[in-house]
């Protein structure tokens, strides 16, 4: 159950049992009839049932042959094949040679049972009968026989070895293959349907249990358990698979021969044996299931399970929690209840719980005590006083988790609510020891060594250290809700979660797995470990059992797959939710079984005498339906060319829960070959797949070792004539041939075309060379006068720059006279008048780069230059500004990066962005920034001052495609001149009175 159910009480609704199971001499069963009444078979008479070499299993009814997987019935009829006739009766043949035969009604048609298909041929079968010394002797066809009523006719009987027995109500003769005479013994006797063989031994069974045997060297008695034979028997010999049966008031027994007397083993007592008509049987070694076949009712298959549950009362829903053993048989449970495997052996009385935590956890010390949680005590009650004394702990908070350490320190977790957080303390020789308050609950307590406790919380796992009192989390496991913790056989330690599936922590590292199918192991509960090396897992949705050494091997190497074996109310479990969230979870007995609480009893089983059902070696095409045709399955399948759908059905016998089943599939030779899965209905279907060769490979998990079984099928589609490498090369001839005309004629016209082209162009030759002539004039004159500009901008700028400099150095000289320094508010107007004058130097420095940069046109220098160096030079000219009017400006850029932006333009670009910036910000703060991405400079720019309208970015946005210049900041334009000169971008994210982000971006290298 999940841990939120913690907090929802007792009276949960529970699922009802889906099969019947009954208790009888110890042995349990569970059964279901198949008829024809829910379409499961064609009819309800069941005459033979026969299993395969292929573990599939044939039956046959007065309506067709029928073949059963463990899950689907398939009927071949004449419905369904070219069948004339579809009744049938026996089924004979050898099983180890894959080669059973059966015929209908007369015999009219003989059917070949072989590869779990079938088959119509001519072969001549036994005969119905033989004549011998003027006597009709008849086939004997097993009992009871389908032949005949009459118990005094005289029958034959075909060994395995070739040797004949004719036998009648005067004697037994045993003949070779050639009717050649080995011996005649006389033998009276008043019912031929008392005789049956056994391993090429004929057997006449009394009524009273004797029997008399006829083997190759003579006649011989013996005697089965006379007790048996009280009431009337009956006799069923499946003569195929060598199988005889006895019947005596609803009990089945086997009878089996070990080559020196015939004993006879109960299988099972069904009761409604005797009321069913039952007419043939089968049972299933290898799955472990008896087969009863009807005169009236169909099949009946009863299957045994290795799973116990067990409560107090069989009507009524019971819901169990934590429970510890009590010896080496018996489990007691947080509310005194003591069951064994099979009953409610006791109860003690711990006293009724008013807390759902207080059914959550229990445990036994090593004087055997017994410790609770009662109305916000611990109790300790007491093993010399017969559990009837206790001692008792108060802590005024819900105990929520008690464990045993192995110095016998009693560890107790108490539950966080609105009042109290969660604590955890000890109890040593009676003194309770607080040890910490956590955050959240504490669900598991498990220890690692003598030193280490690991707690489990519903935030991750706490690692806990006895000596230093260290207690830490676990990293990287904050973020998962721990149920349970165990610490197998090698000190691994395994978690499992809510909703997360089981970890497992090693080496200070989590390891996750991949999860079943249908992810019925996110509410895995706890983990029990068996001494054949596989983990328990019970879960909301059944029990796991899954092999530790895949796990491991999964953590070596991911591509490895994982066989997880599900156990469910289809195995005799009362209830597919399994309860958790408990200490302990499960529990494994010295008598070797295990026990887990669930949501309907306590499910007891030994893992050491559970055989599970896994999936088979072999997988089979059953049929194959190309678009809505069926055609013969084979091993390579040829496809019309224009085929629409074509469609694979699985056969694959099994006979354990169908949710064991993983099938994949993948289709070689395409685009997208992976592998997928394959839904319930166990087929895959393709549409128009183009020509050439497949292979569609099938497989599916068959065991605990993760090992596959696979089958191949090769799909050749063919190609048309349109589609083949002739047909390509005819149609590249045929298109030089056209392609050659085309070009032949478009010459023709060309050359034509030319000659008029070439008169027409020697006239405008004349035209375009006077208009170049004038052409080249103009540029002349264009440059000339570029050249003079350039000289008048660097002539100005030199006879403003030599006085501007010699002003600012004298300046300086005067901003360090002493004079000055003396008089603040002096000193104060020089400063500005320092200021002003190197701002002034600067934006004649940048007149004439700027004008520079247009007669360069360059992008990149040819050296790289550091940019935060550049940008803290610009800084430096801005910095009394700034400080003046109370601005922070931070350089943010990447100290070694190294740029070849043209210097020039990204100098005066860098100069403008922080005029502007500091120019709109007050008592605030500007950051550059700095990123790079393909080879492109992203330069940032952010300040809080008072931002840019929208109107005003949408100018400068589509400044490029619209240069005209309206009345805005003309250091923005000169920074879009620039980045047009130097192919650069910007852009603006403002936001008014909340400041601006402009970002420059430029190539750099």
């Amino acid at each position: 159950m999940m841990s939120l159910s913690y907090y929802r009480y007792y009276w949960i609704a529970l699922l009802l049992l889906l099969t019947t199971t009954k208790t009888i001499c110890q042995q349990k069963y569970m059964h279901r009839w198949y008829t024809a009444d829910n379409n499961e078979l064609p009819q309800s008479s069941v005459n033979a049932i026969i299993g395969d070499k292929h573990n599939f299993i044939w039956l046959t009814t007065e309506n067709g042959l029928v073949r059963y997987d463990g899950n689907t019935f398939r009927v071949f009829n004449t419905s369904t094949t070219n069948l004339e006739y579809s009744r049938f009766f026996d089924i004979f043949g050898s099983i180890q040679k894959d080669s059973l035969y059966c015929f209908n009604e007369s015999r009219k048609e003989v059917i070949l049972i072989r590869g779990g298909k079938i088959k119509i041929v001519k072969k001549k079968m036994h005969p119905l009968s033989i004549t011998k010394n003027g006597k009709h002797f008849f086939f004997h066809d097993g009992l009871p026989s389908n032949k005949t009523l009459n118990p005094h006719e005289p029958y034959y009987i075909k060994l395995s070895n070739g040797n004949i027995f004719f036998i009648d109500t005067e004697k037994v003769e045993l003949t070779d293959s050639k009717m050649k005479s080995i011996y005649k013994i006389p033998f009276k006797n008043n019912n031929i349907f008392n005789f049956f063989v056994k391993k090429n031994e004929l057997f006449y069974l009394n009524e009273n249990g004797s029997y008399d045997c006829f083997s190759a060297t003579g006649k011989s008695s013996g005697q089965l358990d006379p007790a048996l034979f009280t009431f009337k028997r009956k006799i069923f010999w499946n003569i195929t698979t060598a199988q005889i049966f006895l019947s005596i008031k609803n009990k089945i027994y086997s009878i089996d021969n070990d080559g020196k007397k015939l004993s006879a083993k109960l299988i099972v007592e069904f009761a409604d044996f005797e009321k069913s008509n039952i007419i043939s049987l089968y049972y299933d070694h290898k799955n472990n299931k008896l087969y009863l076949g009807s005169y009236t009712n169909g099949l009946c298959i009863i299957s045994f399970p290795s799973f116990s549950t067990v409560k107090r009362e069989t009507e009524k829903s019971e819901v169990y929690y934590a429970a510890v053993p009590l010896n080496d048989s018996t489990i007691v449970t947080s509310k005194g209840k003591i069951f064994s495997n099979n009953k409610l052996v006791d109860s003690l009385q711990f006293g009724k719980t008013g807390y759902l935590d207080e059914r959550i956890t229990i445990a036994k010390d090593n004087e055997q005590n017994l410790w609770v949680g009662r109305q916000l005590h611990l109790r300790c009650y007491l093993k010399q006083y017969n559990y009837k004394k206790y001692i008792s702990y108060p802590f005024g908070q819900n105990v929520k988790t008690i464990f045993k350490d192995s110095n016998n320190v009693i560890w107790v977790s108490l539950g966080y609510d609105e009042f109290h957080k969660a604590k955890l303390f000890y109890i040593k020789n009676g003194r309770v020891v607080p040890v910490a308050i956590t955050e959240t609950n504490i669900n598991y307590i498990a220890q690692y060594d003598s030193n280490t406790l690991y707690l489990g919380t519903q935030k991750g796992l706490l690692k806990y250290k006895i000596n230093s009192e260290k207690l830490v989390y676990v990293k990287n496991s904050e973020s998962i809700f721990i149920r349970s913790i165990f610490i197998d056989s090698e000190k691994k330690i395994w978690l499992t979660t809510y909703q997360k599936g089981f970890f497992l922590y090693d080496k200070n590292a989590l390891q996750s797995f991949p999860k079943d199918e249908n992810n019925y192991l996110d509410s895995a509960h706890c983990i029990i470990e068996d001494k054949n090396g596989f983990f328990w897992i019970p879960t909301n949705k059944g029990l796991f059992q899954v092999s530790r050494k895949a796990l491991l091997n999964y953590i070596k190497n991911k591509n490895n797959s994982i066989y997880y074996h599900l156990y469910n109310k289809l195995d005799g479990i009362l209830t597919n939710e399994f309860n958790g969230g408990c200490q302990p979870c499960g529990n494994s007995l010295k008598n070797n079984e295990i026990v887990f609480p669930s949501m309907n009893g306590f499910v007891f089983f030994n893992p050491y005498k559970l055989t599970p059902l896994l999936p088979g070696k072999k997988l089979f095409i059953d049929k194959v339906i190309v678009d809505q045709k069926n055609i013969q399955p084979k091993d390579t399948i040829v496809l019309n060319n224009n085929f629409q759908r074509v469609s694979f059905f699985i056969s694959y016998p099994y006979y354990g829960n169908q949710e064991n089943l993983n099938f994949e599939a993948k289709l070689n030779n395409t685009k997208d070959s992976k592998w997928e899965k394959i839904k319930n209905e166990k087929s895959i279907s393709f549409t128009t797949l183009p020509p050439g060769e497949y292979t569609l490979t099938i497989r599916s998990l068959s065991g605990f070792n993760a090992s596959y079984a696979y089958k191949n099928i090769t799909i050749i589609v063919p190609a048309n004539f349109s589609q083949t490498r002739w047909f390509a090369f005819l149609c590249i001839v045929f298109s030089l041939a056209f392609l050659f005309i085309v070009w032949f004629v478009r010459s023709y016209y060309i050359k034509r075309n030319n000659k008029i082209l070439q008169e027409i162009i020697a006239k405008k030759t004349k035209k375009l060379a006077s208009t170049v002539r004038k052409l080249k004039t103009t540029r002349n004159n264009l440059k000339q006068e570029a050249k003079q500009q350039e000289t008048l901008v660097k002539s100005i700028s030199h006879d403003i720059k030599s006085p501007l400099k010699f002003l600012m150095n004298s300046i300086n000289h005067l901003v360090e006279n002493e004079n000055v320094q003396d008089d603040s508010k002096l000193k104060k107007q020089v400063e500005t008048i320092q200021m002003s004058t190197i701002q002034l130097y600067e934006y004649v420095e940048n007149l004439i780069k700027y004008s520079s940069i247009f007669m360069e046109g360059k992008k990149l220098e040819e050296h790289g230059y550091s940019l935060y160096e550049l940008v803290n030079e610009k800084i430096q000219i801005f910095q009394k500004i700034a400080e003046a009017e109370n601005i922070e400006i931070v350089n943010s850029i990447t100290q070694d990066l190294y740029i070849r932006t043209n210097n020039k333009a990204l100098s005066i670009i860098i100069h403008n962005l922080l005029d502007n910036a500091i120019k709109n910000t007050k008592n605030g703060k500007i950051e550059l920034l700095s990123a790079t991405q393909n080879n492109m400079l992203n330069l940032i720019i952010v300040d809080n001052g008072k931002g840019m309208s929208k109107e005003l970015i949408d100018y400068y946005l589509d400044f490029y495609q619209n240069p005209i210049v309206k009345n805005y900041h003309l250091g923005l334009h000169m920074i879009i001149e620039l980045l047009l000169i130097i192919k650069g971008n910007i852009n603006f994210t403002s936001k008014i009175n909340e400041g601006t982000t402009i970002e420059i971006m430029v190539e750099y290298n």
